[in-house]
């Protein structure tokens, strides 16, 4: 991908990687580094180990092994290309984009077109609706929203609209210069092979759009609002642009509150954008939905850039508390705090509002159980304790339920619960619990400590040598173009900082990984954050002391190399020669070790 190199130096200056990514999840600082539980989509991790190096302007997770800068973090996050990331990084500094952009085989510029014309339809498709609902034709679908107690205001803040007949749309895209296959492949018209005939897919219903976390209209929902023999509720067909299990109901306007307020205490998540767009005409901002399918990982990573805490509150029927646990460990496995309402009397929550107002659903919100308590609550409502055979599976399962806390306390306080729900003892109950057999939990093969913790005291002083030299320390006046690294990487590096400074006379962290790439990520990030833990003022000493041991080692190499080739000779001269260099190298090697003992 061949863009302007000044104007990506300028975006990446304009757009901080901290300040990017710290949009996307909580970034806590360590030492010389940020830390996080991965943000990106497919990852899911209890222990943080995705890292953000300030300095070096690039992120590194060492549980998935992605990594790279901010233009890639974008891309990854977002699922964009290289320029649709770039773009959306200039809009954010307010920048323009340069007019003679290249690009790839990959991503064609036709490929962009297509994709921008898709987006284009879906836009226009949007207007046309939004014009509908404030036209005569719209008033019954006006009507029926503001009598139930929608706003105009709120209707206007997500976009809804009406479609009023079956040709309409298509009829009005074509005017404005789309194909019927261009429609087709947005998913807002459909073809009737009957009538040999293309018509609006969303016809004569309620109209959400779908907004994507980047403010894109990628789909549409529709609702009837009349009694008919087809379904109640109806989204557009999946496309290359809409992918219903990455995306989340309002997710957009969640984005822009986090922007508003900073910090978002918790998330609620309900089934339907209908009980999203309910809540947030109660005052409810923070709401998104989960459009009716199976939380997935990808839905549970959007939830997580966003908020620690999520509420669920689904459907109070039986269908909505099954819909509930499909998705609890997922959240759970997210690194989310998951808690759930339980909403009585079968309502869902749009009901429960207008039945008994905003101030109830806050309450019943506040005193939202934990995960666990919920599951040991459902088992409670499940199985008829006064049965023996109810009693023994109750139990059973709760036991199953509290091995998976990990708190001592916690467990200790459920199974009293447990233990008076069954009237069994509660020594019995902790006896069994013993015994309960679960799976193992999956765990990552490489935290972050264990991947940054050097192997040797070599790869260490190696490492803090090129730290120092990248920092432009004062005491750093070794020629790190003369020494020996045991590591190609390492050795890479240093050939960089030496040419970087023989040119500019100092070193930019910065540019080292926009010169190196991604081949460098990983021993350069363990390079950056090598002066975490050590006090400003024994870096001078270290620094001595790394120098000391890299000269050690390559004089020990250079040694061993010339013993092998004395080993090699006939020629007495010549053995002589090397005889006297060796002993010159071991009397150095001395010198050091002496040095390195006082």
């Amino acid at each position: 991908m061949a863009l302007n190199k000044e104007f990506i130096e300028q975006l990446k200056a304009k757009n901080d990687i901290v300040d990017v990514i710290s949009g996307y999840c909580q970034l806590e600082r360590r030492g010389g580094a940020f830390w996080a539980r991965c943000p990106l989509p497919g990852h899911v991790e209890k222990t943080p180990s995705f890292c953000v190096n300030q300095a070096g302007q690039f992120f590194k997770c060492f549980g998935c092994g992605r990594g790279g800068d901010v233009i890639k973090f974008i891309m990854e996050v977002e699922n964009l290309n290289y320029v649709e990331a770039v773009k959306l990084l200039a809009e954010r500094a307010g920048l323009e984009m340069p007019e003679n952009l290249s690009f790839d085989e990959n991503k064609s510029a036709e490929q962009r077109k297509v994709k921008e014309r898709r987006l284009s339809i879906l836009l226009e498709t949007a207007k046309f609706y939004l014009r509908n609902l404030y036209s005569p034709a719209g008033k019954p679908y006006l009507d029926y929203m503001q009598n139930r107690g929608f706003s105009v205001k709120t209707m206007r803040t997500f976009g809804l609209g009406a479609s009023t007949s079956y040709r309409a749309l298509p009829e009005y895209l074509k005017g404005l210069g789309y194909t019927y296959e261009e429609m087709l492949s947005c998913g807002v018209v459909s073809f009737n092979k009957d009538k040999n005939e293309y018509t609006d897919f969303e016809a004569e219903r309620l109209i959400v759009p779908i907004i994507d976390n980047v403010g894109n209209v990628i789909a549409f929902g529709g609702r009837i609002i009349v009694k008919k023999d087809f379904a109640k509720y109806k989204n557009t067909r999946e496309t290359d642009i809409f992918v219903k299990n990455r995306c989340l109901f309002n997710i957009n306007n969640l984005k822009n509150l986090r922007r508003k307020v900073g910090e978002i205490p918790y998330v609620i998540m309900v089934e339907g954008y209908m009980d999203v767009i309910a809540l947030f005409e109660a005052g409810f901002e923070n709401v998104v939905a989960s459009m009716g399918t199976s939380l997935t990982v990808e839905q549970a990573r959007l939830l997580q850039r966003y908020t620690d805490t999520v509420v669920i509150s689904y459907d109070g029927d039986a269908a909505g508390q099954h819909a509930t646990f499909r998705g609890l460990q997922i959240l759970k496995d997210a690194g989310l705090n998951v808690k759930v309402v339980a909403l009585p009397d079968n309502l869902d929550p749009d009901e429960f509002v207008k039945l008994k107002g905003a101030e109830a659903y806050k309450k019943i919100v506040e005193d939202a159980l934990p995960l666990i308590d919920y599951k040991l609550k459902v088992l409670e409502d499940r199985f008829d304790t006064a049965s023996v055979d109810g009693k023994r599976k109750y139990v059973e399962n709760a036991l199953r339920v509290i091995s998976e806390s990990d708190k001592d306390f916690e467990r200790e306080e459920l199974l009293k619960k447990v233990s008076q729900k069954s009237r069994i003892t509660f020594e019995s109950l902790k006896r069994d619990l013993e015994k309960v057999k679960t799976g193992e939990k999956p765990t990552y093969s490489a935290t972050s400590s264990e991947t940054l913790t050097p192997t040797s005291a070599l790869e260490k002083a190696e490492r803090f040598i090129l730290y120092s030299t990248i920092f432009n320390e004062p005491y750093a006046d070794a020629n790190i173009d003369e020494m020996e690294f045991s590591s190609p990487e390492r050795a890479k590096i240093a050939s960089f900082l030496a040419d970087e400074k023989a040119e500019m006379g100092r070193c930019e962290p910065s540019s080292v990984y926009d010169a190196l790439g991604d081949e460098y990520l990983d021993e350069l990030n363990a390079v950056l954050l090598l002066g975490d833990g050590l006090e400003k003022e024994a870096f001078m000493r270290y620094y001595r002391d790394s120098v000391r041991t890299v000269k050690i080692r390559s004089l020990e190499g250079e040694i061993n190399d010339l013993k092998e080739y004395f080993n090699n000779l006939t020629d007495l001269d010549e053995r002589t020669t090397i005889l006297v260099m060796i002993q010159k190298k071991i009397n150095e090697l001395n010198k050091l070790k002496t040095e390195d003992k006082k």
